[in-house]
């Protein structure tokens, strides 16, 4: 089964035009997506399935276990993650680099706060130090299995 990789760290919306012709003969369509991807292929996912009546059979992962699973041999139809895992499937000769489509683009990270708190101050890379330095806990994905805000905490000095 060929795979086709789709380069995405956010928001998509027409990412399922280019399934289309993959899926044109599957009754379903196996994804990997990484976790950022979520909310987004939840809410278009049963709106993909009742335009084309095909079925989708999601996996969600952190980046790290979905880059493990595909160098491992496990197949999918579509593979949704950050540039960096599907740079390396090319690199590696999993994918080709003519099978790649970049369907949406992010300019960061995201700072959520427990509801009702007040908002800190992000607004400058001076006061968002503060506010993590003065945070009583901070959480982030795991960079051991590729979670794209740990891989940056664990570069920072």
């Amino acid at each position: 089964m060929k795979i086709r990789l789709l380069a995405a760290a956010a928001n998509i919306g027409f990412m399922f035009l280019l399934v289309g012709g993959i899926a044109a003969q599957a009754a379903e369509v196996k994804v990997f997506s990484g976790n950022a991807m979520r909310d987004v292929m939840e809410d278009f996912g049963p709106k993909f399935e009742r335009a084309t009546g095909h079925k989708l059979a999601i996996t969600f992962a952190p980046l790290g276990v979905v880059v493990k699973r595909v160098q491992g041999g496990d197949t999918a139809d579509v593979v949704i993650l950050p540039r960096e895992g599907i740079d390396g499937f090319v690199k590696d000769g999993k994918a080709s680099a003519g099978n790649v489509t970049v369907v949406a683009r992010s300019g960061g990270l995201g700072v959520v706060v427990r509801k009702g708190a007040p908002k800190p101050d992000i607004s400058s890379p001076e006061a968002l130090k503060r506010t993590l330095l003065a945070a009583k806990s901070i959480t982030y994905g795991n960079p051991a299995v590729g979670g794209a805000s740990g891989i940056h905490f664990a570069n920072c000095h």
